[in-house]
């Protein structure tokens, strides 16, 4: 059954009536680093295949969530997070795109995010940047870019976040994740 875009609350009151894996449960209301959450869950590192990446004008939308003026440039990057399991390639488990306003990104944070080898969540974590999230939204819809690339039909539904994430206390991105069915029947 598919949803509008619900805040944390109505997920958890959604929840409670319809049966979805606690795994799932918690990656889409965890306020943690999802490269931090997948290390932990796989015991091995996350790697990053950038799908796209540009400096783009924000649209009104964005810019009205991010709190800068209509049209500023960001970095828009989409990316899949993959674990390596076996000998076998990685297997893509989140679908995420962001956009960090180039007026309230750190430079040192802009030139490592422009080299588009390192996940966003591995990069905070190494600097020990302070990071919150807020706006959480949740959602159970179809992606048909994510379905592609897991080789599923187009109309098939994935549960999928939004938020803002702020950045040693300045609004610094908006990022959004969709997650693979594979994770609501993972198993260690």
């Amino acid at each position: 059954m598919e949803q509008a875009w619900m805040t944390l609350e109505d997920f958890w009151r959604y929840c409670g009536n319809h049966p979805l894996s606690p795994l799932l449960r918690l990656l889409l209301s965890s306020d943690g680093s999802m490269v931090r959450s997948l290390k932990g869950l796989f015991l091995v590192p996350t790697s990053l295949e950038v799908v796209d990446q540009a400096e783009r004008l924000l649209d009104d939308e964005s810019s009205t969530r991010l709190e800068v003026p209509k049209g500023e440039k960001a970095i828009d990057r989409t990316v899949w997070l993959s674990v390596k399991v076996g000998p076998s390639e990685g297997k893509r488990l989140v679908f995420a795109r962001s956009l960090f306003p180039i007026s309230k990104t750190r430079p040192d944070l802009y030139q490592e995010m422009r080299l588009g080898e390192t996940p966003i969540g591995e990069i905070i974590e190494t600097r020990a940047l302070s990071t919150w999230r807020d706006r959480l939204e949740i959602a159970y819809l179809p992606f048909p870019e994510v379905a592609s690339g897991l080789g599923l039909a187009e109309d098939h539904l994935f549960w999928a976040r939004r938020y803002r994430l702020t950045i040693s206390g300045t609004v610094s991105a908006i990022l959004f994740e969709v997650f693979s069915p594979q994770l609501s029947s993972f198993s260690s």
